[in-house]
């Protein structure tokens, strides 16, 4: 095949995306492990596009899908959107409003089919955008979280857990979105810092000429002031505890009430009690029996007729007139100026109300019973295991989730109410039986639907085929999944609600390993935002390098649990990259064109006789053996940033800069040097194709004439390192290294050869003398000659590198004269600078003490290799002056 000059991803990834999924390459085959491997994609909205967090977990998941798929394991990765409830309607309604049109008028029916026409034409968008990263997804399995079957799931997980006693209808303090007119779940909730300012107010204590200052920013909420507490251990007011107060303006009697979720330290250490307009003090109430429903705001931010003469004002109006009224009864003592944070909806924009409401629940601290279990036996590990404190700060203390929602996009809830008396008759799969038990012009089925996270809670085993009479074969094959990956940021979320399904329907965690990946941040380590814009669009990104250095950029560098701070830099740095390994793959072509060899005869064969190959051959070989295991164990560890780093080194530095530059000095004279170069270009491409998958397939399929990675095992190499020739070949390299660096700080020309001198140990000699051909190749030399004395000269360039000396000859002008000063004095600044770390490592005495004593001495050999170092330096650089 020909050999393009140059890398041109848009000449080949789309084709070959399609090309995969088109020949069924993404399907789970038969193990030739006898293990499988499933991985739940977290399914992006279906109203949504790419954005750079979807990139980066569709990148570390389609790198462990590759890893395991070539590994021999019948690897099985669904893909799937999520209906997104609150997101998807109000796009809908956006556009119906713009054609004039209103839900509430055109009826639940006439709306649902827009919505289903709207998703019908927009889902492709995202899935379309998951193929462009190179997700290798099962696509003839698609699922949608409102699909007939996932539906079925859902209805049934409802009735059975409301049988069950675990769900239940009751009121309960939530977040209401005034501008969708719904419950929304925290998640939803973004907080802003604002200015605002605490109000301090006197409640007189009844009975008595005492009084307590209090400081709220809602004076509003007075009315509904239940108690006001304080701590039971605060002096200051322990005495009061159990006597009233008058409440301002309404003038009636509250208690005063003990509770340790008083902050003794924040304002004057009272605080007032509103239940049905606070979270805390809702649970406060509670605790103390308090009237939970007494409110005097509406959902939509009015006061209610409760708030008497501020009934009909929004809140905004109320709190001035409230304020002023204080002011003439003398309760006002002052007002200070604060910042503090207020909550908005994500979605709708307004400020989310706290209300008291009747929604549905689910009995979530019952349900973690058999999580904690199957947590404290070790079932599923989280990654990073910093995070198993947050889980276990969660997982032990869940509060009843509210899965009702005031939609009609979504899973309608089977609940049935009596047309007279509003109450709640039956909850039921069978809708016809209810309408036949109770007469269908008696009854109503409830109007709201289910949060979207309860049907994402059955995601990893619903899409696997499964219904509560048949788990199917599907599902017994390849569940629990090995490995969920998703953000940290919604490990209580998504995370904990799977395991809470999971644990209650199949007896066993939904998932082994929790793999937990950080946010991606701008450059400058801030959060990415429309407003601010500073959002980058990985479509844009693709567009201009590739999906392949888009997909390098997630994965390297970024490491579980921690934010990536994404730079335009890297991405070029990546494409750049790639562009190098184009390059030496095509070397390797043009010298020793196309390899049809079977990789695994190849192998036996190199295995079979790589002791008596050349030096650097065995080197080569040694480090691909190094190589294969550290990205393997990376793979199966997840340090997939590590495994990566590994790669680019072996690739760049080694393979590259030294191996390939071998292979041209010795290509004529060498017997095994084409099975060398051909084993070790294939290995690479397999280590490289779950990060680099459509490059590594173009390159795959030029070298092997049409082969395809696909279809590939894993890199393997079952030799012994010798670690003795990797130790040998460094000293050679860093002596090739030093002389390139003094030949370009001096200016000479990269064809120019150059004459040395070497004084050195026999051992060192011996390596520089059994690689002479590779030394002189390399580093550009005339001829290597040994001395036993110095040489000294105003054309000699003095280095010195280990223990060995090196006296290179320059053509002499005043200008290198004070360019080697220059020099010498650098790296006479950088062997004090090395000393001096290592002085305080070696002084520090935990680390003498703690360190293995081989470490130790390791670390003070080192030191005195540089202290030799430095003080031959010194003695070159005072003969220069």
């Amino acid at each position: 095949m020909d050999f393009p000059k140059q890398y041109t991803p848009k000449n080949f990834e789309k084709n070959l995306a399609q090309k995969w999924e088109e020949e069924g390459k993404f399907q789970p085959k038969e193990s030739t492990t006898g293990k499988t491997f499933y991985i739940p994609i977290p399914p992006p909205n279906v109203t949504g596009y790419l954005h750079l967090g979807h990139a980066l977990t569709l990148t570390l998941e389609d790198i462990m899908v590759r890893y395991h798929r070539m590994k021999g394991d019948s690897t099985l990765w669904v893909p799937g959107t999520d209906h997104a409830g609150i997101a998807t309607q109000a796009r809908v309604e956006k556009m119906l409003a713009e054609q004039g049109k209103k839900r509430e008028e055109m009826g639940r029916e006439a709306f649902l089919e827009e919505v289903w026409k709207w998703k019908d034409k927009y889902a492709s968008n995202i899935n379309n955008q998951v193929r462009q990263m190179g997700a290798s997804c099962d696509w003839t399995r698609e699922r949608f979280t409102l699909d007939e079957g996932l539906n079925k799931n859902v209805m049934h997980t409802f009735v059975d857990l409301y049988n069950k006693g675990l769900l239940y209808r009751g009121e309960y303090m939530v977040n209401y979105s005034p501008a969708l007119g719904s419950v929304i779940s925290d998640i939803e909730v973004d907080y802003k810092e604002e200015e605002a300012k605490l109000y301090y107010i006197t409640y007189f204590v009844s009975g008595s000429d005492k009084e307590l200052v209090l400081a709220t920013t809602r004076p509003e909420t007075l009315l509904a002031d239940q108690a006001v507490a304080v701590h039971p251990k605060d002096k200051r007011f322990k005495k009061l505890i159990g006597r009233k107060v008058i409440l301002p303006i309404v003038n009636k009697e509250i208690d005063i009430i003990g509770d340790e979720m008083v902050d003794m330290e924040f304002g004057t250490g009272v605080v007032k009690i509103t239940p049905a307009h606070d979270p805390a003090d809702f649970e406060t109430g509670k605790r103390h029996n308090l009237r939970l429903d007494y409110g005097v705001i509406d959902k939509n931010g009015y006061m209610t007729k409760e708030a008497g003469i501020f009934a009909g004002q929004d809140t905004a109006t109320a709190r001035e007139n409230i304020v002023e009224l204080l002011k003439s009864k003398g309760n006002l003592v002052k007002i200070e100026p604060y910042i503090h944070k207020v909550g908005y909806c994500s979605r709708g924009g307004c400020r989310v109300e706290s209300i008291v409401s009747t929604q549905w629940f689910v009995k979530s601290g019952e349900l973690a019973k058999k999580v904690i279990i199957g947590y404290k036996k070790g079932e599923f590990e989280i990654v990073p295991q910093r995070f198993e404190k947050t889980f276990e700060d969660w997982i032990y203390n869940l509060r009843d989730w509210c899965i009702s929602r005031q939609l009609w996009w979504g899973h309608q809830i089977p609940a049935y109410y009596d047309v007279k008396t509003k109450e709640l008759l039956t909850v039921s799969l069978d809708e016809e039986a209810v309408f036949a038990k109770y007469g269908k012009e008696n009854v109503y089925r409830d109007a709201d639907v289910l949060d979207t996270w309860f049907s994402s809670a059955l995601w990893p085993f619903s899409i696997l085929n499964w219904t509560p009479e048949n788990p199917g074969e599907l599902f017994k094959k390849f569940y629990p999944a090995q490995v969920l990956e998703t953000g940290y940021d919604i490990l209580f979320f998504w995370v904990i609600r799977m395991l809470l399904m999971g644990y209650e329907y199949t007896g066993q965690t939904p998932f082994k390993t929790i793999y937990l990946h950080g946010l991606i941040l701008t450059e400058d380590g801030k959060k990415m935002s429309k407003s601010v814009g500073n959002v980058i669009d990985p479509l844009d990104v693709i567009e201009e390098y590739s999906t392949d250095a888009l997909r390098l950029t997630c994965s390297i560098g970024n490491t579980p649990g921690n934010n990536l701070s994404f730079s335009m830099k890297n991405v070029e740095n990546n494409s750049t990259f790639l562009n190098k390994l184009w390059n030496v793959v095509r070397f390797v072509h043009a010298n020793i064109g196309e390899v049809t060899d079977n990789y695994n005869e190849l192998r036996t064969k190199i295995e079979t006789n790589w002791t008596t190959f050349l030096p650097h051959e065995q080197w080569i070989l040694s480090r691909l053996k190094s190589t294969i295991d550290e990205v393997t164990t990376g793979m199966e560890k997840y340090n997939f940033s590590d495994a990566g780093q590994d790669l680019i080194t072996f690739t760049r530095d080694e393979f590259a800069d030294f191996f390939i530059e071998e292979y041209k000095l010795t290509k004529d004279t060498t017997e095994n040097g084409r099975d060398v170069l051909a084993f070790t270009l294939l290995s690479l491409l397999k280590l490289w194709h779950p990060y680099i998958p459509f490059a590594t397939e173009e390159l795959y399929s030029i070298v092997t004439n049409g082969k395809s990675l696909m279809d590939s095992e894993w890199a393997n190499l079952n030799i012994t390192r010798n670690k003795k020739i990797e130790s040998d070949t460094l000293v050679l390299f860093e002596a090739i290294r030093t002389i390139r660096n003094i030949r370009a700080t001096k200016g000479v020309k990269p064809g120019d050869l150059v004459d040395i001198a070497i004084m050195a140990p026999k051992k060192s000699l011996d390596i520089l003398e059994e690689n002479k051909i590779i030394f002189l190749g390399l580093a550009k030399l005339n001829e290597m000659i040994i001395t036993k004395n110095k040489i000294e000269g105003a054309d000699i360039a003095y280095a010195v590198t280990g223990d060995i000396e090196l006296f290179i000859t320059i053509p002499v002008n005043e200008a290198n004269v004070e360019e080697e000063k220059k020099r010498l004095k650098e790296q006479i600044e950088n062997r004090k600078e090395y000393l001096r770390a290592q002085d305080l490592k070696l002084l520090n005495a935990d680390f003498i003490r703690n360190a293995p004593e081989k470490i130790v001495r390791m670390e003070q050999d080192k030191r005195a290799q540089a202290a030799d170092q430095l003080k031959k330096l010194e003695e070159k650089f005072n003969s220069l002056i």
